[in-house]
C-alpha cells in the first residue's frame, strides 16, 4: 500500500495544477474520462494511489496538457 504522505502529495499537486488551469473537478474529470468523484476523492487524501489509479493520474496529466513526470516530479 501506498503511504498517506504520498497520497497527501498527489492529492495536493493535482489540485495545483487544476487550479493553474482554471479547471474544476468536473471540467478535469470529463476531460480525463473519470468520474468528479474520483478528482474529489484525490484531492481530499481519501484515496491512495495504486498501481490503477497511475493510469488514473496519467488521465489527469493528459487532460490539463501536462507530462505525467512533471505531476510526478512535482508530488
Amino acid at each position: 500500500m501506498v503511504s498517506k504522505t504520498f497520497a497527501k502529495f498527489v492529492g495536493e499537486i493535482l489540485r495545483k495544477h487544476r487550479k493553474a488551469r482554471f479547471l474544476s473537478q468536473e471540467e478535469l474529470a470529463e476531460r480525463a474520462d473519470l468520474a468528479s468523484k474520483m478528482v474529489s476523492l484525490i484531492e481530499r487524501f481519501e484515496r491512495n494511489p495504486t498501481v490503477p489509479t497511475v493510469n488514473v493520474a496519467d488521465s489527469f496529466a493528459k487532460a490539463m496538457d501536462v507530462p505525467l513526470w512533471r505531476l510526478v516530479k512535482d508530488a
